[in-house]
């Protein structure tokens, strides 16, 4: 049978303090018994003596001894601790990326004068280097304005949101809005019509869009517990019903990486939402007013003119005005 190299060493070891033990005792047994002058109580007295100075060497080594081992003992665990603490922030850092945002902001709401500067500053960097856009969520108030002030336009804008003529989503999402500070007081079919509005609003400024970049559209039955942005380099995650959230207009909001796991998961389901939803349509440059009329007069149930586009659009520039402004603020101090 073999020996284990552990077991062979430590019996060499042994061995090795066996053999030096005898040696040792052997010579001193000689040097005492060559001396014809040394008496028996000469012999014992000096053990003695020895015994005496080997228990003080002991005690002295100990102490020593001790306190050398027990410093040793703490580098050796704080240096473990070390090792260990690096290879798990490295395992942290090798899946912060596919799970873990790489930006949070918190919420805020447009009456006190802001939109937010990190989360739209970061936002803007995105669009300006992108060359895929795509947004869903209830609605997208602010989606056209964004793309037009952009100095840099993507070659892929998809959008998917309420549709204007579903009322009971609208009027789900409505609810939610009855918590902001500047809605308040305002009843749920107030605010319907108020969403309704927007949704056409926000529709006729994405088919203006369609001079500089094609724009498709799909109507969605959103539950309204979040919103997403998605540009090449990365996702902004809104989520409206966030602990912080409650009460402002602009939730709190993530921003995941390209690499990770939910950008590429919600990126996957919505391409397959613009192949399976029947309600989308496309807005491209040949298509003039009457498309968007027809288009309109389908989703609403109801007949649209062009005296109804011309209000639309007045009301969404000025629905949009201060936000325009402020992004003017945001590309002034922008370095890209």
């Amino acid at each position: 049978m073999r020996t284990s190299p552990r077991k062979l060493r430590n019996t060499l070891s042994w061995y090795a303090f066996g053999f030096s033990c005898v040696v040792t005792l052997l010579a001193a047994v000689l040097m005492v018994i060559f001396d014809p002058g040394l008496t028996t109580a000469a012999v014992l007295s000096a053990i003695g003596l020895n015994l005496i100075a080997s228990v003080v060497f002991a005690v002295v080594f100990t102490i020593l001894s001790s306190q050398v081992q027990q410093r040793g003992l703490e580098e050796n665990i704080a240096q473990h601790l070390d090792d260990m603490a690096l290879g798990l922030r490295a395992e942290v850092a090798a899946q912060h990326k596919d799970f873990m945002p790489t930006a949070t902001y918190s919420p805020f709401d447009p009456i006190d004068g802001t939109y937010g500067d990190a989360f739209n500053r970061d936002m803007t960097a995105s669009l300006e280097t992108t060359g895929f856009y795509a947004f869903c969520g209830p609605s997208a108030r602010y989606v056209p304005a964004r793309l037009t002030r952009s100095r840099h336009f993507p070659h892929q804008v998809r959008v998917a949101m309420l549709s204007p003529g579903d009322k009971l989503a609208i009027s789900r999402r409505a609810t939610d809005r009855t918590t902001w500070v500047r809605l308040a007081g305002k009843d749920n079919a107030t605010l319907a019509e108020e969403l309704r509005e927007e949704l056409i609003m926000s529709t006729v400024a994405l088919f203006d869009y369609r001079h500089i970049c094609p724009v498709d559209l799909v109507y969605i039955e959103d539950t309204a517990t979040y919103r997403f942005e998605i540009f090449d380099d990365a996702i902004y995650l809104s989520w409206y019903h966030g602990p912080q959230s409650i009460s402002k207009e602009m939730p709190e909001s993530l921003r995941f990486a390209a690499q990770s796991f939910l950008y590429q998961l919600l990126r996957l389901d919505l391409m397959r939402r613009f192949e399976i939803v029947e309600s989308r349509v496309r807005f491209e440059a040949g298509q003039d007013d009457a498309f968007l009329i027809a288009h309109l007069t389908s989703v609403l149930g109801t007949s649209v003119g062009a005296a109804d586009l011309r209000r639309w659009r007045k009301q969404y520039r000025e629905y949009t005005a201060d936000f325009v402004g402020y992004l003017d603020t945001v590309y002034s101090g922008l370095k890209i």
